[in-house]
């Protein structure tokens, strides 16, 4: 085992006890049509989807955008499951699991054996949200993650669990977030 560190725009990610680890999201390797999470890692006993959401990058334009970015999540907190704007966020990260489980599954990495724990963990970086708004925009989402899946040919996929987390939370996957220097 070894500690692989990667980055994603301004954060420096060092996964620590992980088997293998691999930028996802990389244009020379993206399926096109497909939205890929940004890394997946492997330890022995878990394969994690890791897609990062920095609304705290220290960008100009990212700067600009953050107030926006501030409203549009709360927004999405206080409003109903079958609102329009509500489902279209949920189900676009929803879709980059399924699209990088798929693209995992049809390169023949999961198989009738595997019997891995399969997480896939949504990092938000943005203080404005609470442990209330997190709990409730991982609820809302929650219901666009697969949970686990039956083929007749390949075999059983184990359950399928999903977090949202921040940068503390994070350390509980043996996952360390810095930003840049």
């Amino acid at each position: 085992m070894n500690n692989t560190i990667l980055e994603e725009g301004n954060l420096l990610f060092s996964f620590s006890g992980y088997l293998d680890v691999e930028k996802f999201d990389d244009q020379n390797t993206n399926l096109h049509g497909l939205l890929p999470v940004d890394f997946v890692a492997e330890t022995s006993d878990k394969l994690c989807f890791i897609e990062v959401k920095d609304y705290q990058h220290p960008h100009p334009m990212a700067v600009a955008k953050r107030e926006t970015n501030r409203q549009m999540l709360l927004t999405l907190v206080s409003k109903k499951d079958n609102d329009e704007e509500c489902s279209l966020y949920c189900h676009k990260i929803g879709s980059k699991f399924k699209d990088s489980l798929l693209r995992k599954y049809a390169s023949g990495k999961i198989d009738k054996e595997f019997k891995k724990e399969i997480i896939y963990i949504f990092f938000v970086n943005f203080d404005v949200l609470g442990a209330n708004e997190r709990g409730m925009l991982k609820e809302k989402i929650s219901k666009h993650v697969p949970r686990g899946l039956k083929d007749s040919r390949r075999g059983l996929l184990p359950d399928m669990s999903f977090d949202l987390v921040n940068m503390d939370q994070l350390k509980n996957y043996g996952i360390f977030c810095t930003a840049k220097p």
